[in-house]
């Protein structure tokens, strides 16, 4: 069973999830925000193993630079995405708005279909629209979503930055509401929602 902490990270007030599994050994990070320091404390000295992109915008990774200099995690990321690690035009960098500075030097891992970090399985979906390289992070096992700023509570990303295009994020949001409708959606902003809620909000 997976164990699943929230950290709100940030003027833009990002989720951040830890994730476990139960009676395992390690953890991984889904989205770190721009509070380094809070996903410390929320860390406890536990060995963080991998850290997890859902897409590459600022306010979803500017504490992973840092945590992956602590522990030697891995990051990973979908390779349409890795382009705009360290590219604050791509990244939306905005100092106004980040506690941290932009990201550089990062390397990431191209997500393959699957992901298996700490004994969790994760389907990675592409769900591209809000980036061209969004994924949503899929334990079906567990029934659980990580869907980044591709499906929110009432909502869904923004299509009108950089690299986002409306016809994907329809298409994306499509590929999601065919989920079993029980699945519980943690988005990078807002609160836990589930697919059949969302799902009985459209009519695409």
């Amino acid at each position: 069973m997976l164990k699943i902490e929230t950290v709100v990270c940030g003027m833009l007030e990002e989720n951040a999830y830890i994730v476990s599994v139960e009676g395992g050994e390690g953890v991984f990070i889904v989205d770190p925000g721009d509070d380094y320091a809070a996903l410390v404390r929320a860390l406890a000295g536990r060995r963080l193993e991998a850290v997890c992109l859902t897409h590459a915008h600022f306010d979803h990774m500017l504490a992973a630079p840092g945590l992956i200099a602590d522990t030697g995690a891995k990051l990973y990321a979908a390779a349409r995405d890795i382009p705009a690690l360290n590219d604050a035009r791509l990244n939306l960098y905005n100092p106004s708005a980040s506690r941290l500075p932009a990201p550089q030097g990062l390397r990431a891992i191209p997500y393959a279909q699957t992901l298996e970090v700490c004994a969790a399985k994760l389907e990675v979906l592409p769900t591209p629209g809000h980036t061209p390289g969004g994924v949503c992070l899929y334990a079906r096992e567990e029934g659980v979503l990580f869907s980044g700023d591709t499906l929110f509570c009432a909502g869904y990303g923004r299509v009108d930055f950089p690299g986002s295009n409306a016809a994907d994020m329809r298409a994306s949001l499509l590929k999601l509401f065919g989920l079993p409708g029980d699945t519980r959606v943690y988005p990078g902003h807002g609160e836990e929602t589930t697919i059949a809620r969302e799902r009985a909000r459209y009519q695409l």
